[in-house]
């Protein structure tokens, strides 16, 4: 099994990361599929995609064993295991995938690679304020590392319509490196603060995120 590594956050929590070296036969073979997770496979058209689906599948029911629930979703997409108390987020980006397990709360995960083209489309999802925090010029690591938050934050909040600009503002740290900084949510009359955690590996920015909030 490629997985880089798994971490303990706290007792209940903890998070993988699985290097994607195997063919789509390798993976269907380590993973027994219930009957509507195999229609949802078959209506993958590219082999990226499905080797990414069932990986992290196989990563989840890693972590789970010797207990296996069944991947489901709700309205809003948001994936949640059925009959257990863990909360779920699930990320993938080019051959790594990564799952994060907490028995807290809702929790939030996104891993990119850092490339220099989130440059191009970082007005879309940064506020003017945070852009301005940054300096200029600004490290396409830095955007990578926002885009990421403010995924993991949005995953973590499971609400449609959460427009990443405005109602999503991070304390950005200073990089390079691991740690923690903060971001808010800013919706529906209030602000939820969160501490999030971020690490780099692989030329890829990895954040998570649990629900231990701050209402004010």
């Amino acid at each position: 099994m490629p997985e880089l590594f798994r971490k303990e956050i706290d007792h209940d929590s903890l998070y993988a990361v699985w290097e994607i070296t195997e063919s789509v036969g390798e993976l269907l073979g380590m993973i027994r599929l219930r009957p509507a997770e195999r229609e949802l496979y078959d209506s993958f058209v590219a082999e990226s995609r499905q080797k990414q689906w069932l990986a992290y599948r196989i990563l989840i029911r890693s972590l789970l064993l010797p207990d296996d629930y069944a991947v489901e979703y709700d309205e809003t997409g948001k994936p949640y295991l059925a009959g257990s108390r863990f909360f779920i987020s699930v990320t993938h980006s080019g051959n790594l995938a990564a799952v994060i397990l907490s028995s807290h709360g809702h929790v939030g995960i996104d891993i990119e690679a850092v490339r220099p083209k989130i440059m191009r489309v970082r007005e879309k999802y940064m506020h003017p304020e945070e852009l301005a925090a940054i300096g200029d010029p600004e490290p396409y690591s830095i955007l990578t590392l926002a885009w990421c938050a403010k995924e993991s934050l949005y995953k973590l909040y499971g609400h449609r319509g959460l427009d990443f600009r405005e109602n999503i503002r991070l304390n950005l740290p200073k990089l390079p490196g691991n740690g923690t900084f903060s971001g808010e949510i800013r919706h529906s009359g209030n602000i939820r603060t969160y501490d999030l955690r971020y690490e780099q590996f692989q030329g890829h920015m990895l954040v998570y995120v649990l629900d231990s909030v701050t209402s004010q």
